[in-house]
């Protein structure tokens, strides 16, 4: 996305909201991601600032570091299980992990 792209989106989002900033922060080779709820935007500056819900501290980001903006989230962590559970036979039943598959 372009910065332009990103400015747009976090004009039309509420301050409070949980985001996950993805991009190339503090001179990171690869790519890292900035968390927390919206807290401020500096537009003249370029940056805006997220507070950790986990760490209870703000983070200010560069907005021009930011590649493409997840907020599709309510907290920190994973949106499911890297991995499903193996599908196993019981008896004449199919389970994937305790749920039985019908």
């Amino acid at each position: 996305m372009s910065t332009d792209s990103i400015k747009q989106q976090l004009q039309n989002t509420p301050i409070g909201t949980y985001l996950m900033a993805h991009g190339h922060f503090g001179g990171s080779i690869n790519a890292t991601i900035e968390q927390g709820t919206l807290k401020s935007i500096d537009w003249a500056n370029g940056t805006m600032v997220l507070h950790s819900t986990t760490y209870d501290r703000d983070h200010t980001v560069d907005i021009g570091k930011v590649s493409y903006i997840d907020d599709s989230r309510s907290g920190s962590g994973a949106l499911g299980s890297a991995q499903a559970p193996d599908l196993r036979q019981v008896g004449n039943d199919w389970y994937r992990g305790d749920v039985k598959v019908e």
